[in-house]
């Protein structure tokens, strides 16, 4: 069976996206047989712990082959696990170095975003959604409809639009 790609629906049925639903757990088993059958010399520093030595393991794997979407995938998905780990200073570096190092693709402005949605600003977080919305209007042979409007549902739930104002009514006479 295919690997599904991250916007398509989970196969486990749930009706979300894999990437939001089984493609974190299916990266783990897959990093696990990885890291199992990788050479001594290309594991992980065992001065390293955790989601450090998990995120070193990725980028080891990125640069041992010289696929460019393996390697963005694996930046891009480093710069995630930092925002879930709360390393948001490491995940905001690891996006900014995406935006530089693969300007063609959305993942920069994405996980920019998360950084600061983590953070708790919601503006900046909203500005860098908008930016992936501008991206995937400029190359719609590339995505799906759906996927715009799910930032378009982000955006919009970050930085929602202020209500009329009521006293500023241009059907208001004095």
């Amino acid at each position: 069976m295919a690997k599904p790609g991250r916007n398509d629906p989970c196969p486990c049925g749930s009706g979300k996206k894999y990437k939001r639903c089984c493609l974190a757990k299916d990266e783990d088993a897959e990093r696990a047989r990885a890291v199992a059958t990788a050479s001594p010399a290309s594991r992980p520093s065992p001065k390293l712990s955790g989601v450090a030595a998990e995120i070193a393991a990725r980028l080891a794997a990125a640069y041992d082959g010289d696929d460019t979407e393996d390697e963005l995938t694996t930046a891009s998905n480093a710069a995630v696990d930092l925002v879930h780990a709360g390393k948001l200073d490491e995940a905001e570096q690891a996006a900014r170095d995406l935006l530089e190092r693969f300007p063609d693709v959305h993942d920069g402005w994405d996980r920019l975003g998360m950084v600061y949605e983590a953070r708790g600003d919601n503006q900046k977080a909203a500005d860098c959604y908008r930016k992936v919305i501008d991206f995937i209007r400029a190359h719609p042979d590339d995505y799906t409809p759906d996927f715009e409007a799910a930032f378009h549902k982000i955006v919009s739930r970050l930085d929602p639009p202020a209500p009329p104002d009521p006293n500023s009514s241009h059907d208001h006479v004095q």
